[in-house]
């Protein structure tokens, strides 16, 4: 089995792979680094590889564990840049410049000769934007957690927000912590529907991953495609594909 980590900002996703179909996922939290990756089944797993945004200390921290808790024969492989499949390109985007987690997400959506959108509605929120395997450029901006975070850290009175206690309809919030609530969801759903309306070209499909990409989902209109693995269906096709 192949072991694809995901290395984000703020947590780390694991799934095992046998031969294209997964056979266990999980998330990690940084500050259990070590105790989460050695609860994975290291017996079973061939080879290891990593897409990674965190910083260069954390990615190397989760190299050295890899390769400590492995069989000796177990490879160890990163993304790189340098190496994307032929039928896809950075286009003019800087690829200094862009998380790996999202041209990853972008290689998982890819059909050929289409045009597409792939929202990571995570910490933070990217869309992404293609054209016949070309990217066209993308955007990013607070995720609700970041929003949420930010509201509370800079404005007093707010006081702790629960997360959970919104209503489907995101009416006009009667407590301070349902306006916020309800004022993140609304903005984010807005900076969507935005982005979506105004994209570089007519778009033939729209993908939806990430943690919040569910909830997201019910609030768009159109044909939304809601896949939680895209990343890694991403990686599965980078390493399977010649450059």
């Amino acid at each position: 089995m192949i072991l694809n980590v995901d290395l984000g900002n703020s947590r780390i996703k694991w799934q095992l792979d046998d031969a294209g179909l997964s056979a266990g996922a999980d998330h990690i939290p940084p500050e259990a680094l070590e105790s989460g990756l050695r609860s994975i089944p290291w017996p079973l797993v061939n080879g290891v590889r990593l897409c990674s945004v965190a910083s260069q200390e954390l990615t190397q921290a989760v190299r050295v564990a890899c390769d400590s808790f492995s069989k000796p024969e177990c490879t160890v492989e990163q993304v790189s840049f340098e190496q994307l499949p032929h039928w896809f390109s950075l286009g003019a985007t800087d690829p200094q410049q862009i998380g790996q987690d999202r041209v990853m997400a972008m290689l998982g959506a890819y059909i050929e000769d289409s045009t597409y959108s792939v929202i990571d509605a995570g910490t933070a929120v990217t869309i992404d934007y293609v054209h016949q395997g070309t990217h066209q450029g993308g955007l990013i901006a607070p995720g609700l957690s970041l929003a949420r975070e930010s509201l509370v850290a800079r404005t007093a009175r707010i006081g702790r927000i629960e997360p959970q206690l919104y209503s489907a309809t995101l009416e006009p919030g009667r407590t301070t912590q349902k306006a916020v609530e309800h004022g993140v969801r609304r903005a984010l759903v807005a900076l969507v529907q935005n982005a979506l309306r105004d994209a570089p070209q007519p778009l033939d499909r729209v993908l939806l991953t990430g943690g919040d990409a569910e909830w997201l989902q019910g609030h768009l209109d159109g044909p939304v495609e809601f896949q939680p693995d895209l990343v890694f269906k991403g990686m599965a096709r980078f390493f399977a594909s010649p450059s």
